[in-house]
């Protein structure tokens, strides 16, 4: 009897070799906000947010240089590339002159869409980055007291920043005082290893801010993932008060480095890897569980059973981007993986 219930399972495990809507998939758009002002009529409505949270889509995912690119797609293409959305009760007595919805766009027409197009998105992720600003001004370098990015980076509520970005300031403390005064007339020679030593993560920019009456020099240095980090560009001053200006530096600055950030991550759909993976079972449940698992992680297209034991099961999966990132995709899901002989041995935890 165990025989027949564990063979029923490997047949629903073969039939199963597509993708299915996943929780975590970075084509889910939640929260797209629209008036009702301008329009009672709910068709009119839903189109508006289609469009709203196609472009929110696109430019969490996109370099700007693309972005600008498909800004102006129809609305009639954008609802064919949405498989479900949802329109979220209102809780709140100031939301009920909006519709608000969540969105799903379908993860193949999407990669569809962007093979037409020839381009790459990003496989966006989470990620902390510790951020150093140092603002030089009229000769003096003020770090933590008078340095108005240090005190208002991460409180500017009209600057809009991505959600998957967390920025770290460092704490007041002496130790880098007194490092940063020894790079004061040279901070563009400061290395930022040597200030972030305590903080554990391979992401890290020290942001040097000069300013005088006629422009900024934003100067970046640091690792983002493991990559070195350097750049300069000049920020000319417009006819705002310096705190719109400083506000439009932070703008620029996060921009930036969100643009490096998607940089490091893009999956181009033209040119997908294949991997075979191995399984070994040790309950009736585990295929079950892995095909779950495989079918929730979106950057695999699919995947299909290429020998089939009693005791193992080996899969060829198919999947987009950087291999890395599919390991680290496999331990979100409770996979862990061992490489051993060139083969991912995973195991179920």
């Amino acid at each position: 009897m165990n025989k027949i219930v564990f063979y029923a399972f490997i047949i629903v495990f073969l039939s199963k070799t597509g993708n299915v809507f996943s929780e975590n998939n970075i084509f889910d758009v939640d929260n797209v906000t629209v008036n009702k002002i301008n329009s009672k009529k709910t068709d009119v409505l839903l189109e508006t947010a289609f469009k709203k949270g196609f472009l929110q889509l696109l430019d969490k995912i996109l370099l700007s240089e693309d972005f600008y690119k498909l800004n102006k797609i129809e609305n009639k293409k954008i609802k064919s590339l949405i498989s479900r959305y949802q329109i979220v009760s209102k809780k709140k007595p100031k939301d009920k002159d909006k519709l608000i919805i969540n969105l799903s766009f379908d993860r193949e027409k999407m990669n569809q869409f962007f093979y037409e197009k020839n381009i790459s998105y990003a496989d966006i992720s989470k990620f902390e980055v510790v951020l150093f600003p140092i603002l030089n001004q009229n000769g003096s370098v003020y770090l933590f007291t008078k340095n108005y990015f240090y005190e208002n980076w991460n409180n500017q509520k009209d600057i809009i920043a991505h959600e998957y970005i967390e920025y770290i300031l460092p704490l007041e403390n002496l130790e880098d005082l007194s490092i940063i005064n020894k790079y004061k007339n040279n901070l563009e020679e400061l290395d930022s290893n040597i200030l972030f030593t305590d903080y554990d993560t391979k992401n890290n920019i020290i942001l040097v801010i000069n300013t005088d009456t006629k422009k900024n020099n934003i100067f970046f240095k640091g690792f983002i993932a493991g990559k070195k980090i350097i750049k300069n560009y000049i920020i000319l001053d417009s006819e705002d008060t310096n705190e719109e200006n400083y506000k439009k530096i932070i703008r620029i600055a996060k921009n930036e480095i969100e643009e490096i950030w998607k940089s490091q991550n893009l999956i181009d759909v033209r040119t997908p890897s294949f991997l075979n993976v191995v399984l070994d079972i040790k309950n009736q449940s585990d295929l079950l569980q892995l095909q779950k698992a495989l079918s929730a992680i979106d950057v695999i297209q699919s995947y299909k059973v290429v020998e089939l034991t009693i005791n193992s099961v080996k899969i060829k999966i198919k999947y987009l981007g950087k291999i890395d990132k599919l390991k680290n995709k496999f331990n979100t899901k409770k996979i862990d993986v061992k490489i051993l002989n060139n083969t991912w041995k995973l195991n179920l935890i």
